[in-house]
């Protein structure tokens, strides 16, 4: 199981779908400040609950590059797909995606697959 923070950026659906797959997964919608929360709160509130941000969002990519933060990344680069295809997308990929992420800081999931940037 992996814990996740899924960003406003995506559907909530996704963390719904997450969860229903034997995930932890919250967004940052349910938490204090939901929707106007700043990335560095959100990156605090993974960090601090052992979470991977999952966004579309390529801030979360720079802080990470130049800081490590957050401690675990999973950046979203499928574009603009509906949200069953993004669903179809983490169902298609989940086990590879989960062992990434078992092994990896940050990887990132397209429409081809998973892409492994460092090693953890």
């Amino acid at each position: 199981m992996a814990r996740f923070l899924v960003d406003q950026q995506l559907p909530s659906k996704l963390a719904s779908h997450l969860a229903s797959r034997g995930h932890d997964a919250t967004q940052d919608k349910d938490h204090p400040g939901g929707t106007t929360l700043p990335d560095t709160e959100v990156i605090r509130i993974a960090d601090a609950e052992g979470r991977v941000v999952v966004t579309k969002d390529d801030d979360f990519r720079i802080s990470y590059v130049l800081s490590a933060r957050p401690a675990g990344l999973l950046h979203v680069t499928c574009g603009n797909i509906s949200t069953p295809d993004l669903l179809a997308d983490f169902d298609r990929n989940h086990d590879i995606l989960i062992s990434a992420l078992a092994d990896y800081a940050y990887v990132e999931i397209n429409r081809a697959g998973i892409v492994v940037h460092d090693p953890g």
